[in-house]
């Protein structure tokens, strides 16, 4: 059984109240206050924790970052153990990414980097690992360039940014059979695009 909410830190407790919180009304929409109460904690204690609200956007982010990596380690193990193809690892990473909660907290993410240029620095150092992983596991299956690498990261990066947002559009699309289709044509479009 998990613990009770008052028996995490609360540091742990004012992320979890801000993950619920922005998802369903927004970042700009949620007053501190409510955070607060949400939390269990004093708005002054939410200030001891994080200067501003949106260093509480750039610790949620740092912490998804950290758990899609974790998800990555994982299946290049098994990618480098032999347990699993490039293509089944690409499969995997598509459907991590259209399995993915809190499609609201994401994009209210994504808008808070937009305007403001601190939180969207932050991002993009946290997205740094994601890419290298993502050129590791092309150079497994592929010999590439480095700057074909660079091309095949970008698009593959933002092919699965785009199928975490299908489901905001068609909530009852196959996941299994999109991130099935999302590998076959992003290995098959990378294998012709690469020199040989």
């Amino acid at each position: 059984m998990p613990p009770a909410k008052t028996e995490l830190p609360p540091r742990q407790r004012i992320l979890n109240a801000a993950r619920k919180l922005f998802d369903q009304k927004g970042f700009h929409s949620t007053p501190m206050s409510e955070l607060a109460a949400a939390a269990e904690v004093s708005v002054g204690q939410i200030y001891r924790f994080f200067p501003g609200k949106a260093d509480i956007i750039v610790a949620i982010a740092g912490d998804n970052i950290q758990t899609t990596l974790a998800e990555m380690r994982e299946i290049f193990g098994a990618v480098s153990a032999g347990e699993q193809s490039v293509t089944e690892a690409i499969k995997s990473i598509a459907r991590s990414a259209m399995t993915l909660d809190e499609r609201g907290l994401t994009f209210e993410i994504l808008a808070e980097a937009y305007r403001n240029p601190r939180v969207a620095e932050k991002l993009a150092e946290f997205v740094i690992p994601y890419r290298e992983g993502i050129k590791q596991l092309v150079s497994l299956d592929l010999n590439a360039t480095p700057d074909e690498l660079e091309g095949h990261a970008d698009i593959m990066m933002a092919c699965f940014f785009g199928l975490g947002a299908r489901l905001l559009i068609s909530p009852a699309a196959d996941v299994e059979c999109a991130s099935s289709q999302a590998a076959t044509l992003l290995l098959r479009a990378m294998e012709k695009g690469t020199k040989k």
